[in-house]
């Protein structure tokens, strides 16, 4: 006879990490439809809501085992790299073009899109490992 398992145990919130993380990439890919106007605005609510939820979800649940923590420490990785280079070095690589062809012109760069750049990254970074397996 089979017992059932603990639902509070470290093999069940692995589990939901990885389920959570198809949401949030199914999240991600709602908030840039909306962001393009591909859909409607008002379901780039809805899925800045369940990204943001179950970022934090997987966040409480990022050291159930050590390939979940693996997960998450590449994929933050990823993230972190991606908002700074977004920020910092794009910029900087921006301006340098535009002042060697002597063109001065506006910031191209939103930064608001930097989150965007941030979250795509973890769920590419994290996915990608994941697929690979180690």
């Amino acid at each position: 006879m089979s017992y059932p398992e603990d639902p509070h145990g470290p093999r069940s919130y692995g589990r939901m990490h990885l389920v959570l993380s198809h949401v949030a990439a199914v999240s991600f890919l709602v908030m840039v439809l909306s962001r393009f106007e591909v859909i409607p605005t008002s379901f780039g609510v809805i899925g800045i809501t369940f990204g943001v939820l179950s970022l934090v979800v997987m966040f409480t649940t990022r050291n159930s085992d050590e390939w979940i923590a693996s997960l998450w420490s590449a994929g933050a990785n990823a993230g972190f790299f991606a908002a700074m280079a977004w920020l910092l070095i794009l910029p900087f690589a921006e301006g340098a073009y535009d002042g060697l062809l002597a063109n001065e012109r506006r910031q191209d760069l939103p930064t608001d899109l930097a989150s965007f750049v941030a979250m795509g990254a973890f769920l590419v970074a994290f996915n990608l490992k994941r697929l690979r397996g180690y």
